[in-house]
């Protein structure tokens, strides 16, 4: 048995984990690769970055939305944007994240919409996002609209942003009852 040890444990030492490679079979060295191209903005880089959008594992098409939200281009909305109707709710998580750091004014209605989501945490990221365009009256009228979803979680996050924004205590947790504050 001992004999065995040392020769294993040499085994396990070259065995090496996963490698960042953009043409991987395995997702999450393709997304390894994505974060390689973080803070490139050449021409070919970018490229790379948009081919993965259309990855067929949602991790690699997450990546893709953080790095172009890391870039924080305006114009990189039209290529965000198809991804907040993504099968998966983690990349339309991402994507709303994604269009409030591009700040492009107009994610505002694509945001908007995004609260009828079903899944609530993607209406919880879509709330995030609105709130990072407070010059947007239609953003703080969905917020205001947000805080009588049926889910607890998001009722309590838009009421939670909605007093970040105005600064106002006390209000019940009720549409109506922030409609009449911030009249």
């Amino acid at each position: 048995m001992r004999s065995l040890f040392w020769p294993a444990l040499l085994l396990l030492g070259a065995c090496g984990g996963p490698e960042p490679n953009l043409k991987s079979q395995d997702p999450y060295e393709r997304f390894l690769g994505e974060r390689e191209l973080l803070e490139n903005t050449d021409a070919q880089s970018m490229a790379e970055v948009l081919a993965c959008l259309e990855d067929p594992h949602f991790l690699v098409v997450a990546g893709a939305l953080e790095i172009l939200a890391h870039q924080g281009r305006p114009e990189y909305l039209q290529h965000i944007a198809p991804k907040l109707k993504h099968k998966n709710p983690l990349v339309r998580q991402t994507a709303c994240a994604a269009a409030a750091a591009v700040h492009n004014r107009e994610a505002v209605p694509l945001l908007i919409g995004m609260l009828k989501d079903p899944d609530p945490g993607v209406r919880r990221s879509a709330l995030k996002a609105l709130a990072a365009f407070p010059e947007a009256p239609e953003a703080t009228a969905a917020m205001i609209d947000a805080v009588d979803d049926k889910d607890v979680s998001v009722s309590y996050m838009a009421a939670r942003l909605l007093h970040e924004r105005t600064g106002k205590n006390g209000i019940a947790r009720t549409k109506k009852a922030w409609a009449e504050a911030l009249k």
